[in-house]
């Protein structure tokens, strides 16, 4: 007996989007596939959050009415959370927050100074969504991304979890390529 009701074919997962089926890019940082070394010194992405948006709003005073309008937009952080693996180097997050600070020193760089290497605290990130077959159906660019936050997180002698770290990204605006 055939299926009662509208399915519009999401059984088939042809027209779905997949909440694991995705890649977050942040340039030597995290699963970076575009350095010289093919990502061996990045750290792999466990969970991301797509971007979202909310608008500030202007209110024009009529007679007898309040008629309000869309003026600002205001990109909200991501927050990705990343596999804290021991691979024997620097640790890439921690080298991208001595862009902006280093604590050893004491020292607050203006976040558009660039280093030897030509990079700077900004970055231009990428989530790309895959289908099935590992194509990329969806891809968001962050422009300018910068870490807001990081959490390297807790430690507990009672799990055997694997260490994570937190990353809040902010970042000037978000688009669908």
């Amino acid at each position: 007996m055939a299926k009662m009701g509208l399915s519009f074919g999401l059984e088939s997962g042809k027209y779905c989007k997949r909440q694991f089926r995705w890649i977050f890019t942040i340039p030597d940082v995290v699963a970076d596939s575009t350095s010289n070394q093919r990502g061996i010194n990045a750290l792999p992405p466990e969970k991301a959050s797509r971007p979202s948006i909310s608008f500030k709003e202007m209110d024009a005073k009529h007679l007898s009415e309040d008629v309000f309008f869309p003026v600002k937009p205001e990109w909200k952080p991501v927050t990705i959370t990343v596999w804290d693996l021991n691979n024997n180097i620097k640790h890439p997050v921690f080298e991208w927050i001595k862009y902006f600070y280093n604590p050893e020193t004491g020292n607050i760089f203006a976040p558009n100074t660039k280093n030897k290497l030509d990079q700077s605290l900004f970055r231009t990130c990428r989530l790309e969504m895959l289908d099935g077959c590992g194509e990329i159906n969806e891809t968001w660019t962050f422009e300018d991304a910068w870490p807001q936050a990081v959490n390297f997180q807790t430690l507990d002698m009672t799990s055997s979890g694997i260490v994570m770290c937190e990353i809040t990204l902010r970042y000037s605006r978000a688009y669908i390529n």
